[in-house]
């Protein structure tokens, strides 16, 4: 059975997603260890000498130089790279939680209100309070969101046609076989990494009630 150009593309960005939270939660807990007031008190890499900076520290291994970096506005949050993103996965599945639909981009909730609130404001979704759990917001696309959604669709069809042209049936298949190993990998750490959280919260918790 060929496999399809798309879905070697949702590989990728499945892969890039969670390499990115890995490395936020990598950095996150790095920061928490060394005492975050101070680390922020003395301003990141990308805040203090500004996005330049951030590549700059990505590019010499330097996470928390660049622990935003992929994820400010200006690089696809709430630009319009970020807006296509988020109806493509309105197309697939309209009526996703505003907190889903930020899980599955991999962006900060705050980017994600800031990118639908430019579609709301361009009439191409709308949310709506669950019926079931007022706490949930849903997110839908309008008559206009959907025809953009569906143009959003045919290019990424197009693109992803373009890049994989240079491989083979066989190579494809390589490569959907080395991608799933992959995000197996990045899955399991984030696991591991959600594990060991809990894991110190629990004790942290028992300690202060010895302490009592």
């Amino acid at each position: 059975m060929a496999i399809e150009n798309e879905e070697l593309l949702h590989q990728l960005q499945r892969a890039a997603i969670l390499s990115r939270r890995s490395r936020r939660a990598h950095v996150k807990r790095r920061v928490d260890e060394q005492g975050g007031e101070k680390r922020h008190a003395e301003g990141c890499g990308c805040h203090h000498h500004g996005h330049r900076g951030g590549r700059q520290a990505m590019a010499f291994g330097d996470p928390e130089g660049a622990h935003g970096y992929g994820n400010h506005k200006c690089h696809g949050g709430s630009g319009r790279h970020g807006q296509n993103r988020v109806l493509a996965i309105l197309m697939m599945q309209d009526g996703t939680s505003q907190k889903d639909l930020a899980y599955l981009l991999g962006i900060r909730p705050q980017s994600l209100s800031e990118a639908l609130a430019k579609l709301e404001a361009s009439e191409l979704v709308f949310r709506k309070h669950n019926e079931e759990d007022k706490r949930v917001v849903n997110v839908y696309l309008t008559d206009a969101g959907r025809r953009r959604a569906e143009k959003v669709a045919e290019d990424r069809k197009k693109s992803a046609a373009d890049v994989f042209s240079v491989l083979t049936e066989e190579e494809k298949e390589q490569f959907a076989a080395i991608m799933d190993k992959i995000i197996a990998k990045l899955d399991d750490d984030l696991s591991c990494k959600s594990r060991s959280k809990r894991d110190e919260e629990i004790a942290g918790s028992e300690g202060e009630e010895s302490a009592e």
